[in-house]
């Protein structure tokens, strides 16, 4: 099975000590309780750093169905663009599509155009020397104005 990471790129410029409903405006809350849910289903993710956005990131031993079934179980928390999560956003997704462009533009040539709310990377684009570098640049396109 093909190593698979999840970019979730949803920014926020707060963090909060406690996390918030589903329903709170605040990203920052949202992802980490969604991190929260995903470790009480068994999946080993860090925590995200604020007004950083999510990344999800899953090797080739990873168990795909408790994967997926844990991304069932914590839908409600799940980040805007994932099934389940907040509704769409049109601006958010124009935003995506930049940093996708910036990062092609740092030298990550197989950096993918975003779909459903979110970027999925394979190891060409992953693994790029040129990732790192570029993640830096392009960082600042990942927060969200307050």
């Amino acid at each position: 099975m093909p190593w698979l990471a999840l970019v979730l790129v949803l920014g926020g410029c707060a963090s909060a000590a406690e996390p918030a409903p589903a329903t709170s405006p605040d990203p920052d809350a949202r992802n980490l309780r969604f991190a929260e849910c995903l470790r009480e289903q068994g999946l080993d993710v860090p925590d995200p750093e604020p007004g950083k956005g999510m990344t999800l990131k899953f090797g080739p031993g990873s168990d795909q169905r408790k994967v997926q079934d844990a991304m069932e179980a914590c839908r409600e928390w799940a980040p805007q663009g994932m099934a389940g999560g907040a509704a769409p956003d049109p601006s958010r997704d124009a935003t995506m599509r930049e940093y996708a462009q910036c990062m092609r533009d740092n030298g990550v040539d197989a950096f993918p155009d975003p779909e459903g709310g979110m970027v999925r990377l394979d190891p060409g684009a992953a693994e790029d020397p040129d990732f790192e570098a570029a993640e830096k640049a392009c960082a600042s396109l990942m927060r969200v104005p307050r």
